[in-house]
């Protein structure tokens, strides 16, 4: 899988999100990122591996698992709310990759599938 990827993306990709299911994959990502752990985020893969390989995650401290049911009662009761600064098409990720970064989204930004259509 590293060589097709590497072969689609023309070469080492500058950043990846690791959004998948715990798994081992983190040591083919760094691969694909040139071998920079930093250009890795991972969302599911802590612990020791991804610390050794240099990956980033998403969570700047510990894990919060017990707040999830208070904020599944909010959810139900229509008090809790994820806003959304914007929607784009997937082929659209450079752009959505700029206003994220630029510290002005004010919201979540949405990556849509090819063929789907993005609002926003």
């Amino acid at each position: 899988m590293v060589e097709l990827v590497l072969e689609i993306g023309g070469g080492a990709l500058d950043l990846i999100l690791d959004a998948g299911p715990i798994s081992d994959v983190l040591p083919d990502l760094v691969t694909i990122a040139g071998g920079d752990g930093r250009r890795v985020l991972t969302v599911s893969n802590h612990g020791p591996a991804a610390e050794e390989l240099g990956a980033r995650n998403s969570f700047e401290s510990e894990l919060r698992y017990n707040v999830l049911g208070d904020f599944a009662k909010l959810a139900a009761e229509g008090r809790f709310a994820v806003p959304v600064a914007r929607t784009f098409l997937l082929e659209e990720w450079r752009e959505a990759l700029d206003l994220g970064l630029s510290g002005h989204a004010h919201g979540k930004l949405i990556l849509f599938p090819a063929g789907a259509t993005a609002r926003g």
